[in-house]
């Protein structure tokens, strides 16, 4: 594979059965009392990149404050979107309120161009084509379609989404990954060695929107 690169797992998350809603705008003074606005600025490590929109630095932003504090994320962020969208406490969602309980925090992903590039090719190639997975329309498979990112990145992994289009609905569900036994989404956005991360949201055919992150742990040669 050269450059010593390490492909992780890789997954997908499908349509949400869940009608989920638009709740990126918090409101409750209590919950952002657990948030100290340093933290919130930390976390928006994205927030001055011009090559990914609002609602993709919202991605990275959600990710990050479940890195950052995971407990507190699920205090705050998981439980309101859990209540105020009346999701089903199942077994995915334990799961998840308990991961999180006793996930020590992250370090912060940092944005990357070339990772956030790759995502957008993917996504467009998904969308116009109305196909989902980690291979390209082609048929090019994912390692070999992220060959050109490996000579500049390491540990290189790949959540996509579909069927989901604001910023905090897609990471919820992928960290809820109901019905994947892996775990294999909540397990990349939680990585201890992931370093940065690239995020594109794109129309798509059969879906009607689809996300795509790509994560790496290492830039080769630093």
């Amino acid at each position: 594979m050269g450059n010593g690169l390490l492909f992780n797992s890789i997954a997908i998350a499908f349509i949400w059965l869940y009608g989920v809603g638009n709740i990126n705008a918090q409101t409750d003074s209590d919950l952002f009392a657990l948030w100290p606005d340093t933290t919130l600025a930390k976390a928006n490590s994205a927030i001055d990149v011009t090559y990914m929109n609002e609602e993709e630095k919202q991605v990275v932003f959600y990710i990050n404050l479940c890195r950052i504090n995971p407990k507190v994320f699920s205090e705050t962020y998981l439980q309101d979107f859990i209540k105020d969208n009346d999701i089903k406490k199942d077994r995915d969602v334990k799961e998840l309120y308990k991961v999180l309980e006793n996930t020590d925090s992250k370090k912060i992903l940092e944005p990357s161009e070339l990772l956030t590039s790759a995502a957008r090719t993917h996504a467009k190639d998904m969308g116009e084509t109305g196909r989902t997975g980690h291979n390209a329309s082609d048929g090019t498979p994912f390692q070999k379609r992220m060959m050109a990112v490996s000579e500049s990145y390491s540990g290189i992994n790949e959540n996509a989404n579909y069927g989901t289009e604001k910023a905090l609905d897609i990471v919820v569900g992928l960290l809820i990954d109901k019905n994947v036994p892996s775990k294999g989404h909540r397990k990349n956005i939680l990585n201890t060695d992931s370093r940065y991360i690239g995020v594109a949201i794109e129309p798509h055919k059969r879906y009607g929107v689809n996300c795509v992150q790509n994560f790496a742990s290492n830039k080769i040669g630093d």
